[in-house]
């Protein structure tokens, strides 16, 4: 019988290419550390031995819950070289969430990082074997440090044959999260379909900020970065990201929308902040790399003028955007939610691609890309070699191929419903243009349905919204209703420079209810969506005095809005 391929065997094969090149790097008192494939080859296979010492076997389920650090990706390995299921579990879900994880995957280990006191309040209601800590926590008894796994021997078994490598619970929009059993297959077949559109190389450096415990970071900044002798490098934080981008100068980064929205948002606040002469030489510097690009894409001949006017524009304005992001960005990659598209045009003119994609955990995840040298803005790319999709007659997006879960763990009424003759319901709603481009339309469980019948997808008109410099966050309602209504959160910096340049003194609960920003979110609002028809205008809004956030479970860990416990919580 054929050895079957697994993600172990592959890291292992990779690392036999590329011994020496940097696997890993971490900080260590705010300086980069790394470990070469060889060193982390050595390393996972200690930590098997260990592992191994504790009982943990071939079909076992090891939940981690922690964030992206080494650790995580050696016992990862480690488990898969075993045959053991990983059981990733968000760092932002609720103490209940984590028990009901736990509970529902029948996890009889637990490997937990920065948020053992998450796990403590839960601790008597699940029923553990063992727990592992990333981090050494000496008052508290029988916890087995991570570290004293790795002092082992190394193992010199053959890796085990198997399918079924991890269990993702889907954080969701809407409802209780779901197992979604996805084989080593799956995520193989997945990468190596998806690199033919966008290649990553062994002299690529990855940037990784997205949680380990999403199937995107997993499979485009993880498996996809080690399957080809890649670099990743852990952020400490969102909160540390631009530093952090300058340190590890990345080629290839994988992000969410709401990461180039605050990008972008930080850029022309640095702009608007600037003379007008200055800022009429920043916009001027835009509009001549826009005809420099536009030109060499319709491979007309370049003028000298424009050649000259674009090196410099190039070399004194927009050089500066890229260095501030590190200088050497290939590309990056956009997945987990909608990107505007008008986000994506500024950075092209800037001189970085953001090639926007689409996929789901239950299809590992990558179902459509934009290819790197034939992207198109506002789709989400082309659908990925080996992969089968068609659009049902509602515009719901079906799909079939080696990239489709194995079905939802211990869930036989969700498998019934997920599957129409074969073909796995995505519950997006989308078309196909003439050129095999896909573009979303909207989920469709959030499509809201007016009281006169008219279908209205609130994202794009979210998306809008949150153009205003004004505006950060906006929910849009109206389910049943005549009219749409929206949740909106105001960008506090900018009202507070609004306020200090109109003169009004008040504090920031004061202003968020006052008339004057009530006039001035109206104004935005009805000129954002002044190219939308009348149905789908917002009449009525109401400004929030805070972000929605992960925290509150109101975000999924891509950063899209769970509408109904926003609603739930407001």
């Amino acid at each position: 019988m054929a050895t079957a391929e697994t993600i172990f065997r592959r890291f292992e094969q990779v690392a036999g290419l590329y011994p020496n090149n940097v696997a890993l790097g971490y900080k260590v008192n705010e300086h980069y550390e790394t470990l070469c494939y060889q060193r982390l080859l050595q390393k996972v296979n200690c930590c098997v031995t260990g592992l191994k010492k504790l009982g943990i076997k071939a079909g076992d389920k090891v939940a981690i819950f922690s964030k992206n650090r080494p650790e995580w990706i050696k016992l990862d390995l480690a488990l898969n070289k075993i045959g053991a299921i990983s059981v990733p579990i968000h760092t932002s879900f609720s103490p209940k969430l984590i028990k009901y994880v736990i509970n529902n995957s029948g996890a009889k280990y637990l490997a937990v990082g920065d948020y053992y006191s998450k796990y403590q309040e839960i601790k008597n209601e699940v029923n553990l074997e063992q727990v592992i800590t990333f981090n050494r926590i000496e008052w508290q008894e029988g916890l087995i440090f991570f570290d004293d796994l790795i002092k082992e021997e190394p193992d010199n078994e053959e890796p085990a044959d198997f399918e079924v490598c991890t269990i993702i619970y889907t954080s969701g929009t809407t409802g209780e999260p779901k197992g979604v059993m996805l084989t080593n297959n799956n995520f193989i077949s997945n990468i190596e379909a998806a690199t033919k559109y966008v290649p990553y190389t062994a002299k690529d450096i990855f940037l990784s900020f997205l949680p380990l415990s999403h199937v995107l970071e997993r499979s485009g900044g993880y498996y996809g970065v080690l399957f080809y002798g890649g670099a990743i490098y852990f952020a400490t934080s969102r909160q540390t990201l631009s530093e952090d981008i300058k340190k590890v100068r990345p080629t290839i980064m994988v992000s969410v929308p709401m990461i180039f929205e605050k990008v972008y948002d930080k850029i022309m606040d640095k702009v608007r902040a600037q003379t007008p002469f200055k800022q009429r030489l920043f916009f001027k510097a835009l509009d001549v790399s826009r005809a420099y690009l536009n030109a060499n894409k319709n491979n007309s001949p370049l003028k000298s003028i424009l050649k000259i006017s674009y090196y410099f524009a190039d070399k004194f304005i927009i050089s500066k955007i890229r260095n501030n992001l590190g200088g050497r960005l290939k590309f990056t990659i956009s997945g987990g939610a909608s990107l505007n598209p008008s986000i994506a045009r500024f950075f092209e003119t800037t001189g970085i691609k953001i090639l926007e994609g689409y996929g789901l955990t239950e299809t590992s995840p990558i179902i459509a890309v934009n290819p790197v040298n034939d992207y198109k803005f506002g789709s989400v790319g082309k659908v990925v070699k080996g992969v089968e999709l068609k659009i049902a007659e509602d515009k719901e997006i079906l799909v079939k191929g080696p990239n489709v879960m194995k079905g939802y763990y211990n869930n036989e009424i969700a498998n019934t419903e997920a599957f129409k003759d074969s073909w796995f319901k995505t519950g997006d709603l989308g078309y196909l243009d003439k050129e095999g481009y896909l573009t979303i339309i909207g989920r469709k469980k959030e499509m809201i349905v007016t009281s006169n019948g008219k279908n209205i997808n609130p994202v794009g008109l979210e998306l809008a919204l949150q153009e205003s410099k004004y505006i950060t966050q906006a929910m849009v309602m109206g389910e049943k209703q005549k009219y749409l209504s929206a949740l909106i959160v105001p960008d506090f910096e900018e009202l507070k420079i609004y306020a200090e340049s109109n003169n009004i003194q008040m504090e920031m609960f004061e202003l968020i209810k006052s008339q004057v920003v009530h006039d001035l979110l109206a104004e935005e609002i009805c000129n954002q969506l002044k190219n939308f028809p009348d149905n789908e205008q917002i009449r009525k809004f109401i400004v929030l005095d805070r972000e929605f956030s992960e925290e509150r479970e109101e975000l999924t860990p891509t950063l899209k809005l769970r509408r109904n416990m926003i609603m739930s919580n407001l």
